[in-house]
């Protein structure tokens, strides 16, 4: 029985391994865009399968093309002539990849003299391959027919090692298209709206590289002022246009030589094609053979054609070219598809980020968890690790920094708060009236005291605090309270939910934070519920009571707090993480505010608060939070550091 399936298999090894591969890139071509708004595990790991296995398939398949001509065996032996020599160039064809997803992640771009590398020895290879065929072909038009394929082959694997080149960190940093926008286009009145942020995206996106980059200042704002809704729309496009030029083909829709070999590219398979079918003897070659080779040709026409209506029509760069000219009802007709909910990028699915990480510390400090299937298991495996083994809690830590985690919807409400808070502190900085923490006050005095050298130790304990605040609250919210609840419901939960962020980024992104050491330490410190008891003292030594307005301030302090850390992060990682689940809230918050000039690649740096001795000219200096830090030992643990490590001067 096995044998028999064996012999089976080996018999139809090249026909199912060249119809995998075909199955594998039609399996890209609808699920590469869905990654970008996604944040299912499940489907990730999908998609990266079929990334990592269709290079892998074309390969081992070439390579089984390659061995000698008596080894390879037909489907069934009836005396016809194998012709699977016939589809090496299609598997060229399937290493150009799809235009949705050319790279996974950063390192793939990083790697791109790798990918030429493999360039050179695949089209060696397919074209020993075919060399070796043609004394198997029966006419010189069957010839022609496989070279043009060839043609197209290796220009859509060239295609693919250009964009990888382009969207390396080198290749971002040497790029030309900086500074090369749709600005000299003259707005026209009536784009508003999402248009007009549409608009807005397309023209900033090279300045948004340029961030990406690290090259230096951002001198151009394209943000209207004070509007946060505008604010969310383009920063959210930005990231989004970005994607575009980094990890799919979508500098092959705009480069006039690009697009020339991309029409020369499906001009060959059409006419590869014509000849294919006109020349064909189906007595000669098994029908199994004719079959595949028909569905490549097809299939492959069919995926060349999806992709230029799909990008084309779904591209906002159609519909501003087409307003740059003049064609009115064209560009109607374009943005109608483009805006569209079903088949177009709407405005409902431009959502970068799409979600929001999520970490509960003191759910693991209590042994209180949600009811998710992850948090579950989490919940047996520490039943069976420390009631049944007797080990300790804190050395399966990390397996809650992955099951414990979870996404959360990043909603227009939590953008906007960002986007306002980031509005706020530039109007702070070009001498606005400071913010003001009447409730919060002096528990930021205490509490920030050493923020900078102990970032991670304050992050975990404000969360800590959060938590206790926010469940004093809600138990407060009786029903003579309804009207109250549902006005700062929707607070309570942008509460807790940057709250929860701050401490997954902890745990699960610490890279991107401004950590001065490693946080393996501090987690032994904060795995016993006891420790939530003694900052619920810590919390009634600060006066903090429950009300709508001190939730209030604690959201614009944890608003700051991100900000601060957005504006201490460094660009490459912003790049990394732009691939994953839409980006991260705080790669939005960087960016924004790289526009607006602030952060510590730009003109104007923040500083945490001020301190006893340091200056207060708001003109020289800027804090995230305006209040000075208290020199008295009441509520704080932590050393103080100097003036000079506190303050730092706007350039």
């Amino acid at each position: 029985m096995v044998g028999g399936l064996i012999k089976v298999f080996n018999e139809w090894e090249i026909q199912l391994l060249v119809l995998l591969s075909f199955t594998l890139q039609l399996f890209l071509l609808f699920a590469g865009n869905l990654r970008r708004r996604r944040s299912n595990g499940f489907l990730r790991v999908l998609i990266w399968l079929a990334f990592l296995g269709a290079d892998l398939v074309a390969v081992y398949a070439l390579g089984l093309l390659s061995r000698r001509e008596n080894n390879i065996t037909t489907i069934i032996d009836k005396g016809s002539q194998p012709l699977a020599f016939f589809w090496a160039p299609f598997l060229l064809i399937h290493l150009g990849g799809q235009d949705t997803v050319t790279a996974f992640s950063m390192e793939d771009n990083n790697l791109w003299l790798r990918h030429l590398l493999n360039l050179v020895v695949q089209v060696v290879l397919a074209f020993y391959v075919f060399w070796r065929s043609i004394r198997s072909l029966d006419s010189l038009g069957f010839l022609t027919s496989g070279v043009l394929v060839f043609v197209a082959g290796i220009i859509k694997y060239g295609e693919r090692t250009w964009c990888l080149k382009r969207g390396s960190l080198k290749g971002l940093e040497s790029s030309t298209r900086v500074l090369t926008t749709w600005s000299f286009l003259h707005l026209d009145p009536a784009i508003q709206g999402y248009s007009k942020a549409v608009y807005d995206a397309l023209r900033s996106v090279s300045y948004a590289l340029h961030i990406f980059s690290a090259r230096g200042y951002c001198m151009s704002n394209f943000y209207p002022p004070g509007d946060i809704n505008q604010t969310v729309k383009i920063g959210r496009l930005q990231l989004g246009l970005v994607y575009d030029e980094l990890y799919t083909k979508a500098v092959v829709l705009r480069t006039k030589s690009a697009m020339i070999f991309r029409y020369i590219s499906q001009l060959s398979i059409v006419v590869a094609f014509g000849l294919f079918h006109a020349i064909v003897d189906k007595q000669r070659y098994a029908k199994v053979d004719i079959a595949i080779t028909y569905s490549l040709f097809i299939g492959g026409f069919f995926i060349e054609v999806w992709s230029i209506i799909l990008n084309s029509t779904t591209s906002p760069r159609t519909w501003l070219m087409l307003k740059r000219r003049k064609w009115e009802r064209l560009a109607k007709l374009s943005w109608f598809i483009f805006s569209n909910d079903i088949i177009g990028l709407s405005e409902k699915k431009q959502r970068w980020p799409s979600s929001i990480g999520q970490y509960d510390l003191v759910g693991w400090m209590n042994g209180t968890r949600g009811t998710r299937f992850s948090q579950r298991v989490m919940t047996v495996v520490i039943r069976v690790f420390v009631g049944f083994f007797g080990g300790e809690k804190v050395n399966i830590f990390w397996m809650s920094k992955v099951l414990d985690t979870w996404y959360m919807d990043a909603d227009e409400m939590t953008m906007a708060c960002v986007a306002k808070e980031i509005i706020v502190l530039d109007y702070e900085l070009r001498g606005m009236p400071t913010r003001e923490w009447p409730n919060v006050g002096s528990m930021l005095a205490k509490r920030m005291q050493g923020f900078e050298q102990f970032f991670a130790r304050t992050v975990v304990e404000m969360h800590v605090l959060t938590e206790l605040l926010l469940n004093k609250y809600s138990r407060l919210l009786d029903s003579d309270m309804v009207a109250s609840a549902e006005d700062y419901g929707s607070m309570v939960r942008v509460c807790r939910k940057l709250s929860n962020y701050m401490m997954y980024l902890l745990v699960a992104h610490p890279t991107m934070l401004p950590l001065t050491t490693s946080t393996a330490g501090l987690w032994i410190n904060f795995q016993s519920p006891y420790k939530v008891s003694d900052l619920s003292k810590e919390m009634d030594k600060y006066d903090l009571q429950p009300t709508k307005e001190t939730i209030e301030e604690m959201v614009h302090m944890w608003m700051r707090i991100l900000l601060y850390a957005a504006s201490k992060s460094r660009a490459e990682l912003h790049v990394a993480q732009l691939a994953n689940t839409g980006g991260e809230l705080i790669t939005f918050a960087w960016l924004v505010m790289a526009f607006f000039q602030i952060g510590d690649t730009q003109r104007r740096r923040i500083s945490i608060m001020k301190t006893p001795n340091g200056e207060t000219n708001a003109e020289s200096k800027a804090y995230a939070f305006d209040v000075i830090a208290s020199t008295s030992e009441h509520g704080s643990s932590r050393p103080s550091s100097s003036p000079d490590e506190r303050a730092v001067v706007i350039e």
